[in-house]
C-alpha cells in the first residue's frame, strides 16, 4: 500500500502537536549525572569514562540473553532467609526481573525508588517485580528498609545467576580500587564477588519463561523505564501493537544491546524502508542496511524521543534523537567520539502483527564543535 509524501506530512504535522515532555525516571538519572559531573575531579570523569568504553566494547551484548531467549531458572534467597524459585513465580504470572548493582549506588537507589512506587501498575497486570543484586542478606535488609521497598530483593551470591544471564563483567583494576575505598564493597558483596559487577538489566518474562522484554546497557546510569516495563506487560496481555513493536525494534536495535534478530521478529518478509526518495526493499536487505550502520557507527545511541498510533493502530508516527555516539559518524569520515545530532519523524505502517514499511519523513544531522 502506498501512501504519498503529502499525506504523511500532514499525519506527521498533526501527530507532531501532542508531543509533550514527561519526566521519567531517565531524567532523574540525568538529573543526577549532570550534578556529578559538575563537581567531579576530571580524573575520575575520565576514569569512568575509560571504563565504560572498555566495557562497550568487550563484547558482553553478544554474550546477554535478548529478547526471545529463555529465562534460566533460579532460587535466591530474601534478606529474611526465605527462597524464592523463578519458576514458582511464572506460575502466578509474568515477571519483572530487575538487577542492581548495590545500595552504595545512588543511580540503583533512585531506580529502585521509581520502581517501588510503580509497583502497583506492575501489578494491575499480573506481574510481579523482583530485583537481584551481588550483595549479601544484610546489606540487601539495609536497602529494603531504607528505601521502603514494596517488593522481593534476592542476593545473587557471587553473580552466580547474573553469570547465566550474561550480565558479568571485571571492573578493572582502577575502578575496582576506587569503589573498594570509597563503599567498601568486599564487606558488602564478598571479597571474590567484589571484583566484579552485573549490568543493571532488566527483563519481562513471559509466564513460558520467555523473555518478551530487555533492557540491556553497559552505561549503568541509563535504566528500564517503568513506562517501558507497563507497555511490555500489557503486550502479554493483549498482543502487541505497532507502537510496542516500534520500541521494542528502537531501543534493542539502534541501542545496546544491538539485537538484529528483532528485524526477523517484528518485521513482515517483505518490510521496505523509505528515506531520501529511495527503497531498501525486503526484511533481508533491511536487516544488512542496519547491520551495515551499526559497525559504522559504533556504540550509536539514538533514542526514540515519542511515539503515537492512530486511531486504529495501523499507523505510528516516532520522532527521534541520538543521545551519544562513540563511533563514526553516519555517512561521514568523522572520527570516533565526535559527538554530533541526528534528529528524524518517521511513519511506519502495521499489518498482521507485524511492521511492514517505513517513510522517513525528515531527518538531519550536524556534527558538533
Amino acid at each position: 500500500m502506498k501512501i504519498s509524501t503529502a499525506t504523511i506530512a500532514a499525519i506527521t504535522v498533526s501527530l507532531s502537536t501532542q508531543f509533550i515532555a514527561a519526566q521519567g525516571l531517565q531524567d532523574k538519572l540525568d538529573a543526577r549525572k549532570n550534578a556529578f559531573l559538575k563537581r567531579a575531579p576530571e580524573g575520575i570523569i575520565n576514569s569512568q569514562k575509560k571504563a565504560l568504553r572498555e566495557l562497550e566494547v568487550s563484547g558482553i551484548y553478544a554474550r546477554v540473553l535478548k529478547v526471545g531467549d529463555k529465562a534460566p531458572d533460579f532460587t535466591l534467597g530474601n534478606p529474611d532467609g526465605q527462597q524464592v524459585r523463578l519458576a514458582t513465580l511464572l506460575k502466578q504470572g509474568p515477571v519483572v526481573l530487575t538487577w542492581y548493582r548495590g545500595g552504595w549506588c545512588p543511580y540503583c537507589n533512585i531506580a529502585l525508588a521509581e520502581l517501588s512506587e510503580k509497583n502497583d501498575s506492575f501489578k494491575k497486570l499480573g506481574a510481579t517485580l523482583v530485583a537481584l543484586t551481588p550483595e549479601l542478606p544484610d546489606a540487601t535488609a539495609g536497602s529494603v528498609k531504607d528505601h521502603g521497598l514494596n517488593f522481593e530483593v534476592l542476593s545473587d551470591l557471587n553473580h552466580a545467576v547474573a553469570e547465566q544471564y550474561g550480565l558479568v563483567f571485571t571492573l578493572n583494576k582502577d575502578t575496582r580500587k576506587r569503589y573498594q575505598e570509597k563503599f567498601k564493597l568486599e564487606e558488602r558483596s564478598g571479597k571474590e564477588a567484589a571484583k566484579k559487577l552485573p549490568l543493571p538489566a532488566t527483563y519481562v518474562i513471559d509466564t513460558d519463561g520467555t523473555i518478551t522484554y530487555a533492557f540491556i546497557d553497559a552505561d549503568y546510569r541509563r535504566r528500564a523505564e517503568p513506562a517501558r516495563i507497563v507497555d511490555a506487560l500489557k503486550a502479554i496481555k493483549d498482543g502487541p501493537s505497532a507502537k510496542h513493536l516500534l520500541l521494542q525494534f528502537w531501543e534493542n536495535t539502534w541501542n545496546p544491546p544491538y539485537d538484529l534478530d528483532l528485524i526477523d521478529r517484528n518485521m513482515s518478509e517483505d518490510f521496505v524502508l523509505t528515506s531520501a526518495g529511495k527503497d531498501i526493499q525486503g526484511r533481508d536487505a533491511f536487516k544488512a542496511w542496519v547491520k551495515a550502520s551499526l559497525e559504522k557507527a559504533n556504540g550509536l545511541r539514538i533514542e526514540n524521543l515519542d511515539s503515537f498510533e492512530n486511531a486504529d493502530g495501523s499507523r505510528v508516527v516516532s520522532r527521534w534523537i541520538t543521545r551519544a555516539n562513540t563511533g563514526a559518524v553516519p555517512d561521514s569520515d568523522q572520527a570516533s567520539h565526535q559527538p554530533f545530532e541526528f534528529t528524524g519523524i518517521a511513519l511506519w505502517a502495521f499489518e498482521d502483527g507485524k511492521l511492514t514499511h517505513n517513510w522517513v519523513e525528515r531527518s538531519a544531522s550536524k556534527v558538533s564543535e
